[in-house]
């Protein structure tokens, strides 16, 4: 029952827990645990799971043993040595730390950890880099091990816990990163809330880097984060405010209430241009609203992947 509940944890109330090791294998342990499973099938030393004999199939991996208990036919499968491989970017840009109590930014952290304990249990290779706009501000090498996983969670939860993470590369970023050491078959997920600059060719560089992946024919996932209350439905009261660009450090004064209906059909029509450009370039979108159970996200996650085997 412990398990169950912290899957569907709030992120209100995972804050309270400075542990992302603990919060993230929690949430795996609880609901993601038989869900991924490598999409590569082999028949190397590891058994996998039975599977109902079709008439007319090979019978040499036939399960002669369960057939004289049950007197009914299974296939045995087995894990293809050559599990997948999975590049993780997470955005750490200005404006994935709103709202206050930066809520974006350690949704993204508690879900890229949950994913990457499912890859390392299951042996799949994971590497990952945080951005923002200017700079690569870390990324770790390409492995499967335990204690690589280990590592990586660390570094995350200095975002969790608002400390200053360190640093082990200051490269110069550019949506051409998500494409370094990516090769035919891999899978990309990037994890972001899609705001790019007014009348910057940055959100023609993402997607055109994004359209370069499938080209490839990775398996490219989009978790867009967003706070759903506060950026879609603009509930802010209805005092005066003052809005504050986070990445330019523009100010405006508005009444949240006049603006609300127009503001909302804008949005609206931004996130829908964003479906549909990634419907049109093969891509698996995931709609992660701070507000919902993190439960939520994986359940999404795992079931766009399915339906695209």
């Amino acid at each position: 029952m412990a398990l169950f509940y912290i899957c569907l944890l709030l992120l209100e109330e995972a804050l309270q827990i400075q542990s992302l090791h603990f919060l993230a294998q929690k949430a795996m342990e609880g609901y993601v645990t038989g869900i991924h499973r490598s999409p590569l099938r082999g028949h190397s030393v590891e058994f996998a799971e039975h599977r109902p004999y079709n008439e007319g199939e090979n019978i040499k991996n036939l399960d002669w043993k369960l057939l004289a208990k049950t007197d009914k036919k299974y296939i045995k499968e087995y894990v293809e040595e050559t599990n997948l491989k999975c590049h993780l970017f997470v955005d750490v840009s200005k404006s994935m730390y709103y709202p206050e109590n930066h809520a974006k930014l350690k949704f993204s952290m508690l879900a890229a950890s949950s994913l990457l304990y499912a890859m390392q249990k299951q042996r799949d290779a994971f590497r990952i880099s945080m951005y923002d706009d200017q700079i690569v501000s870390w990324e770790s090498e390409i492995r499967s091990t335990r204690s690589h996983l280990n590592a990586i969670v660390s570094q995350l939860e200095h975002y969790w816990n608002n400390t200053s993470p360190s640093t082990n590369t200051k490269q110069a970023f550019s949506y051409q990163h998500f494409i370094k050491g990516v090769k035919k078959r891999n899978v990309v997920i990037i994890i972001s809330d899609l705001l790019f600059p007014e009348g910057s060719d940055i959100n023609n560089d993402f997607w055109d880097t994004l359209s370069y992946l499938h080209y490839l024919r990775s398996e490219v996932v989009v978790l867009h984060v967003n706070d759903a209350k506060s950026e879609l439905d603009l509930y802010l009261g209805d005092q005066p405010l003052k809005f504050i660009d986070i990445e330019t450090n523009e100010v405006i004064k508005l009444t949240p209430e006049e603006i609300a209906s127009e503001y909302q059909n804008k949005e609206q029509a931004r996130r829908k241009r964003i479906r549909e450009k990634c419907l049109e370039l093969g891509i698996s979108f995931v709609d992660c609203n701070v507000s919902q159970p993190i439960e939520n996200v994986l359940n999404a996650f795992y079931t766009q992947r399915n339906s695209r085997r």
